[in-house]
């Protein structure tokens, strides 16, 4: 019970959070002194990172009357920004898709970078095709985007695994699955390209 008391109260915080988020001017003001806050922020991007997001999900717990969903996004040619044009535009990129996946998010959801290209998303109280039509939706909005980054309009590509969550299975497991998923959106991805021609 203490578990779940204070999960709740976690998930109140961090919706209030992605809501000051969305005003990202506010939120360095409130939290420009927060030694903690910056622990637990990705300075690239201004959502959390992998240490904040790994925090959370060891208090997930399964739960009988909801079930929540993890997506991993992955920016897929992010190398190739980073080749053509330079570090510095690729983390421009990064935090641009930052804000259009915090933008199109639900209050309750949490959103984290989770590696170098991959981008995390917490969804809470979903099912499979739930999470899977968020994915998808969100996948879509980063590919038939531009990004107006240094005077350059750029085509970004990704991918992404998702998995929701059973009443006995826990939040290590879920995201095992999700990354396996993503794995395999990757390869099929590429062998998509190699077999048309085209590149990522």
């Amino acid at each position: 019970m203490r578990n779940k008391i204070y999960s709740e109260r976690r998930r109140k915080i961090h919706s209030l959070f992605n809501q000051v988020l969305k005003h990202s001017f506010i939120a360095k003001l409130i939290h420009k002194n927060s030694t903690h806050h910056e622990l637990e922020i990705d300075p690239q991007t201004g959502i959390y990172n992998q240490f904040a997001i790994n925090s959370y999900l060891k208090e997930l717990h399964p739960q009988s009357d909801s079930h929540y969903g993890i997506i991993l996004l992955s920016v897929d040619n992010l190398n190739t920004v980073k080749t053509q044009y330079n570090l510095k535009t690729a983390n421009k990129a990064l935090a641009a898709i930052a804000v259009e996946l915090s933008q199109n998010i639900r209050e309750t959801d949490l959103i984290g970078r989770y590696g170098e290209s991959e981008f995390i998303l917490i969804l809470s109280d979903v099912n499979q095709a739930q999470a899977q039509q968020i994915a998808l939706r969100l996948t879509d909005l980063i590919n038939n985007h531009e990004f107006k980054i240094n005077n350059k309009t750029l085509s970004l590509q990704s991918s992404y695994g998702v998995s929701v969550s059973k009443q006995d299975s826990m939040s290590n497991t879920i995201l095992q699955q999700a990354d396996e998923a993503l794995h395999v959106a990757k390869t099929n991805r590429h062998q998509f390209y190699s077999s048309t021609g085209v590149r990522s």
